[in-house]
């Protein structure tokens, strides 16, 4: 099992058309939409499969374990959406909140909402395979609309097919630790404090959290942390100590410590090595574990 860190400050959704390409079980805290544009392709939830035709939609909800197996289908073309928090800001709440895994969704020539969603995602299908310079604007705006009609859709039982799993109520609880992350990373936080939240003892919710996310509760936090402190690198000329304090670590030595430990994919977006760290704090970096 992955835990996927997909989205970052930089590039807060992703839209592309391919033909999805294999990939093994994994979940992430955001949502993934794929809309079948011509062809078909089978999915994984939670070890059932189902299959996604030409002209349907298929939703995947924040943290539900899913894959995409090999299908010899060569003329499979898929919209991939995958948007979150950042994005969505206090609109995710709506797709973290519902109980369902995934849903899918075929068109209906009776309904005004379906037919209003399909046209956006036609539209945004050419938009992701254009070139000017208006494109990304254009698509982040047809992403918003997209998420509003699925709001609407997924509240109504009668608009989709949903497809629950018996996991459903562990991963509505573990959110509520993942949402103590995603706000109050800033603050000083203990795993004792996230159990208690989620209404598990401690020892449960670190082998559920893990279980879920395929991770720590602690390095989980340290990444968010850790991110965030990418942007303020990025984007301010404040000194690597005061970003350190505004992210949540209480020294700018175990901030450089925990960013050299967190993935290296961090270093990547953020330009900005533990090494670099260390020496614009005037340390020496041979001392980094």
């Amino acid at each position: 099992m992955l835990y996927q860190t997909i989205l970052n400050e930089r590039t807060p959704y992703q839209a592309r058309v391919d033909q999805l390409a294999p990939f093994g079980e994994h979940r992430h805290a955001d949502i993934e939409i794929h809309y079948c544009i011509s062809g078909s392709f089978e999915t994984v939830i939670n070890k059932r499969n189902y299959t996604v035709h030409e002209g349907e939609l298929f939703l995947i909800s924040p943290m539900v374990a899913h894959a995409f197996p090999e299908l010899n289908d060569p003329s499979r073309q898929i919209l991939t959406v995958i948007v979150g928090v950042s994005f969505l800001k206090n609109f995710f709440s709506y797709f973290s909140d519902a109980s369902q895994d995934a849903y899918r969704i075929a068109p209906n020539s009776d309904s005004v909402l379906h037919k209003d969603l399909f046209l956006v995602l036609e539209e945004t299908s050419v938009l992701c395979q254009e070139k000017h310079n208006r494109r990304e604007l254009l698509i982040q705006g047809n992403l918003c609309r997209i998420c509003s009609y699925l709001i609407d859709l997924i509240a109504d039982p009668e608009h989709s097919e949903r497809i629950l799993s018996k996991e459903a109520l562990k991963v509505a609880n573990i959110d509520k630790a993942l949402d103590m992350i995603h706000y109050d990373y800033a603050k000083p936080m203990t795993v004792e404090e996230a159990a208690a939240a989620t209404g598990y003892g401690t020892s449960n919710f670190c082998k559920i959290f893990k279980s879920i996310t395929g991770d720590t509760f602690h390095h989980v936090l340290n990444r968010k942390r850790v991110e965030n402190a990418c942007a303020l690198l990025r984007q301010t000329d404040l000194s690597v100590s005061d970003i350190a304090a505004q992210v949540g670590f209480g020294e700018a030595k175990t901030f450089c410590r925990v960013f050299k430990e967190i993935t290296d994919h961090i270093a990547d977006i953020s330009g900005i090595t533990g090494k670099s760290l260390y020496q614009s704090l005037g340390q020496d970096s041979e001392s980094l574990p």
